[in-house]
């Protein structure tokens, strides 16, 4: 996962949610916040995620035990 492209934008009027911008798959996908912590706790989250499963995929399959 490319760190660079995910973003938090900042409202630019008082009132409005911060945007928290994230790439993954070839798509885009946004979720408004009402603070600039929660919104960098949730991309951080979705970051931890994101490594988490770049991890799995990347190990061989195992066999199951019979």
């Amino acid at each position: 996962m490319d760190d660079s492209r995910d973003a938090i934008y900042a409202p630019p009027k008082s009132g409005l949610p911060f945007l928290v911008v994230t790439f993954s798959g070839g798509g885009m996908r946004t979720q408004p916040t009402k603070t600039r912590s929660e919104a960098r706790m949730l991309l951080a989250k979705r970051m931890r995620r994101a490594r988490v499963l770049d991890q799995v995929q990347g190990e061989p399959v195992r066999a199951a035990k019979q």
